[in-house]
């Protein structure tokens, strides 16, 4: 069923369109189409590489880009009067239109050439006039000009991070995914994402490790003209960070790596009609992803992630400090690019976790460390060493960490990896202590779950 009023703006506009294009037609003969330099765009052209330059557009006539070209045709005069009849779409023409918070002026004849005219050019290729074309075009300009409602979508972008899943889907709405294209040119434009590469001034890779953010969508009501007054609760903005860094040491926790959340930023959806134009960024600082060592999310892990991110969220292991300086440590440690520093790191961790929790007894920090990490770790799947390899490597890292800073230098030939065999690579002994702290932080955030379970299942008897 069409709206009221539908069929007269129709027919008024297809006879502007009509004469328009008879115009273009004897004074141009067929419209140029073709690649076309944009300066506020940054376009897709493979996995990696986006460049300032349209596919595909129509390369205008000099006055048809003019403001108000279509008001010289007398047809123009019907169109506005239909619109005016129309208590929706009357008030949006050359008004400021967008959302409660964020509002743009919009020239009407524009819009027109826009999402009438060339679209219709791009699909036929010429200036002739076909009524099944202009009956699909219109009748899209007609939805989104006249839409009651925008998606709007917050996306806060990970560096440092992929996985093979299409998406991870998190509570309260948030799903991790793929940024659009859209979402990808706002990311570059706002240096969310590193450019690992440029080509001249209108082109950029960035790499497929710096494509994923943390979003989540909500519906916002189209607002037409000036409105004085804001409502407190309208367009609330930013709101990922939390869940965001929640995220970030859920993935950290269960896949390694050094993944990071940079800048987060608000945009309609790129399916929609842009009632609203451009992003809003919030300006926060943030560190830099190693993409020598990325995250990478397998399928299998994702019920983990998912419990794990719900973990952290527990009263319980928000007030143990403990671990709560066992997780921060660990999260630091991913992203230092130095292996001295994520071994400083690690070992703060591993001094929190074992040293404050064990009451083991021994002579020194590093034989604590070393009998509380064997006691946690020795039956587990992943560790993968009996308790006398873990303690035996656990202790060697105490000893690197104290020479590290105490800056003896780097007596690292004595080290061994978590499998017993012999290693002079720091970053590979680096790289097994980090296994052992992701994996008992995780082991610790399990008691913790299985204490309150136990606690929920005394309260319902």
């Amino acid at each position: 069923m069409t709206k009221p009023g539908f069929d007269e703006r129709a027919t008024a506009v297809e006879r502007l369109v009509r004469a328009a294009l008879d115009m273009l037609a004897s004074e141009v003969g067929s419209p140029r189409l073709d690649r076309l330099p944009d300066s506020q765009h940054w376009w897709r052209y493979g996995q990696e590489s986006f460049v300032g330059l349209r596919p595909r557009a129509w390369l205008m006539p000099p006055d048809v880009p003019i403001v108000g070209w279509l008001d010289h045709f007398p047809e123009m005069g019907a169109v506005r009067a239909s619109y005016a009849a129309d208590p929706v779409r009357g008030p949006r023409v050359d008004a400021l239109l967008g959302t409660i918070a964020s509002r743009t002026a919009r020239n009407f004849d524009w819009l027109l050439i826009q999402h009438v005219i060339e679209p219709m050019l791009l699909s036929t290729g010429s200036y002739e006039f076909r009524e099944d074309v202009f009956g699909r075009v219109y009748a899209q300009f007609e939805l989104g000009f006249g839409a009651a409602t925008v998606t709007m979508v917050e996306f806060l972008p990970l560096n440092g991070f992929e996985s093979t899943m299409p998406c991870l889907e998190l509570p309260e709405g948030l799903v991790l995914q793929p940024m659009s294209d859209g979402q990808m040119d706002h990311a570059i434009s706002t240096l969310a994402v590193p450019r690992i590469a440029a080509s001249g001034v209108n082109g950029v890779q960035v790499s497929r490790l710096d494509q994923w953010a943390l979003t989540r969508s909500r519906v916002v009501e189209v607002v037409a003209g000036h409105v004085d007054v804001m409502p407190p609760d309208a367009d609330q903005f930013p709101t990922l960070l939390e869940p965001a860094s929640r995220l970030i040491t859920a993935l950290r926790i269960v896949c390694g790596g050094s993944a990071i959340a940079t800048l987060p930023m608000y945009a309609q959806a790129d399916d929609e009609f842009p009632i609203v134009r451009g992003a809003r960024a919030a300006p926060t600082s943030f560190g830099a992803a190693d993409n020598a060592r990325p995250t990478h999310l397998m399928p299998q892990d994702a019920d983990t992630v998912r419990i794990v991110y719900l973990m952290l969220g527990l009263p319980a292991v928000q007030q143990d400090r403990s671990l709560q300086i066992a997780i921060r440590r660990l999260v630091a440690a991913g992203t230092r690019n130095g292996n001295g520093d994520r071994l400083i790191d690690l070992s703060i961790a591993a001094e929190a976790l074992f040293i404050q929790r064990g009451n083991l007894a021994g002579a020194t920090k590093g034989d604590k460390i070393a009998a509380g990490a064997a006691q946690m770790l020795s039956n587990d799947p992943q560790v993968t060493a009996d308790a006398t390899e873990i303690s035996g490597f656990m202790a060697e890292i105490y000893r690197a960490r104290n020479a590290e800073i105490h800056g003896d230098g780097q007596p690292y030939g004595r080290l061994r990896r978590l499998s017993g065999t012999p290693t002079e690579s720091l970053a590979l002994a680096v790289a097994d202590a980090e296994l052992v702290m992701r994996r008992a932080v995780h082991l610790v955030l399990q008691n913790h779950l299985a204490a309150r379970e136990l606690t929920l299942a005394a309260q319902t008897r």
